[in-house]
């Protein structure tokens, strides 16, 4: 995992979209508003993608320490263990003993790749390293399918975002409820809720 800080299987083939979607991001807006609000406050953000150098220039106008968790790819190749084996292990997959307590998650897709099995394992792994009232933004699929792997995303703005080509595979979307995904995410409660016209459901969480 990398810090950094501001001082002070394939199911069926779709076709592919040959450039990156721009999506409204009403929610992320009103987050970032509400951060915006309290400027002297230190923020403590995980990012569970890839080191971007477009997301740490955005969060750079906070004072923020940005931890990067670069976890989204493995999580479509977690599968929950037999009766007979061990639990997994997500401070293994994840770690986040080292760090400071968070105040925002971002998890993009990341939510779709876990199985009703593991969600509430891996929403606990980061409950227990969140702040009270802390955030956790993400997007959920409400559609039938999804690409294989995680899709990256880019922050144009504080309401626009900007997701790329989807790849051709694709695999059956798990399209959880806010209901079914509050019931596997203890300790998170959805405090808004944003279909966006691709059908993407867009979600900031609370830590409650």
């Amino acid at each position: 995992m990398a810090l950094f800080a501001k001082p002070k299987g394939h199911g069926a083939v779709a076709p592919a979209q040959s450039q990156p979607e721009a999506l409204g991001c009403p929610a992320f807006a009103s987050l970032i508003e509400t951060l915006e609000r309290d400027p002297d406050r230190k923020y403590h953000v995980l990012d569970l993608a890839a080191a971007s150098g477009n997301h740490i220039e955005f969060f750079s106008r906070f004072r923020c320490r940005y931890n990067i968790g670069d976890v989204l790819q493995a999580l479509p190749d977690l599968s929950a263990p037999e009766e007979d084996q061990p639990a997994l292990d997500f401070e293994a997959i994840l770690p986040l003993n080292d760090i400071d307590k968070l105040d925002l998650v971002l998890a993009w897709d990341g939510l779709n790749y876990l199985s009703k099995e593991l969600l509430p394992l891996f929403s606990r792994h980061l409950l227990r390293q969140c702040n009270p009232g802390a955030w956790l933004h993400a997007f959920v699929y409400t559609r039938g399918e999804m690409a294989a792997q995680p899709v990256r995303f880019e922050i144009v703005s504080s309401d626009t975002m900007r997701r790329q080509a989807v790849v051709p595979d694709t695999v059956e979307a798990p399209c959880y409820p806010q209901r079914v995904l509050e019931n596997l995410m203890p300790g998170f409660r959805a405090e808004q809720s944003r279909l966006l016209k691709n059908g993407l459901q867009e979600y900031l969480f609370r830590v409650v």
